[in-house]
């Protein structure tokens, strides 16, 4: 087996890959697995590759890929985006060595998500010091939202008040992520007599998120914000456990949850977000 860094042409093979693996663990248990279109996937895909290469392998075996890594560093934050080995080739070693390549020396803080029905997989992060933290809910439905708790200002984003509220609720600056989530989504910077609390991305298909919040409250205002613009529109949005305002705003809305839950892996259990509600699992 060798380990490679990934290039631009391997990326719909590593589409494959994913949705093999996704697919069986998902139906072993009785579930409907998600099946994320080519293009979305390789776009995300993309993102890393330009920003993070140095952190995106594959492994081949007798020349052809059956797995792939890809992580991101942003200051001293590390963050694993995927790991999927074909199935049946998953208690081979491949994994462990893809995590050792993109794994880096010398971040303060490590994070990554996983599914919950993965205990092969969090039992291996967790060797490596990330532990399970707070579950990850993803909620889904037509929104009934007909009014906010708080009415803060929608205005455009400004890079240097999108940074603040990075390091507020996710603890590192986001600036490389900003300039790809806007070109998926509507971004709108939320003020509080004239000061930024909040932001928050909807795309055009119903998906709201991140959203990120000085604090819980401010996070959930600009959430239900979004949700009342999209009133009578399917809307999905993905929260940490920990995030309780937002979860509240999205079950008040009338979404629901969808199974199964993600898991949210830290080395620093005791600091999870408070105020965010997530882009996506790759790029948290």
């Amino acid at each position: 087996m060798e380990i490679r860094c990934t290039r631009p042409e391997d990326l719909p093979g590593l589409h494959r890959i994913f949705t093999a693996a996704i697919g069986e663990l998902y139906r072993r248990h009785a579930f409907e697995p998600p099946a994320p279109p080519e293009q979305g996937f390789v776009a995300q895909q993309s993102h890393l590759l330009r920003h993070d290469g140095d952190r995106c392998c594959v492994a081949e075996a007798d020349g052809r890929i059956v797995g792939y890594a890809a992580a991101f560093a942003r200051e001293d934050s590390w963050f694993l985006s995927s790991l999927f080995v074909l199935p049946g080739l998953q208690a081979a070693g491949v994994g462990t060595a893809l995590l050792a390549r993109v794994w880096g020396e010398g971040f303060g803080r490590r994070l990554t998500l996983t599914d919950a029905i993965q205990p092969i997989s969090n039992a291996l992060y967790a060797r490596r010091g990330l532990i399970p933290t707070t579950p990850v809910l993803a909620l889904l439905g037509e929104s009934r939202q007909d009014g906010v708790s708080e009415v803060l200002e929608p205005s455009a984003p400004e890079p240097e008040a999108l940074a603040g509220l990075d390091r507020a609720a996710y603890g590192f600056e986001r600036g490389l992520d900003h300039a790809y989530w806007c070109r998926q989504a509507e971004a709108t910077l939320w003020r509080r007599q004239g000061a930024p609390v909040a932001y928050s991305y909807a795309a055009p298909h119903g998906r709201i998120g991140p959203v990120a919040g000085q604090d819980g409250a401010s996070a959930a205002a600009a959430l239900e914000s979004e949700l009342v613009r999209r009133r009578g529109q399917r809307c999905a949005v993905v929260v940490p456990g920990t995030s309780a305002s937002l979860l509240s705003a999205a079950l008040a809305a009338g979404l629901r949850l969808a199974a199964p839950p993600g898991l949210l892996l830290l080395s620093q259990p005791e600091s999870p977000p408070r105020a965010l509600a997530l882009s996506s699992y790759t790029l948290f």
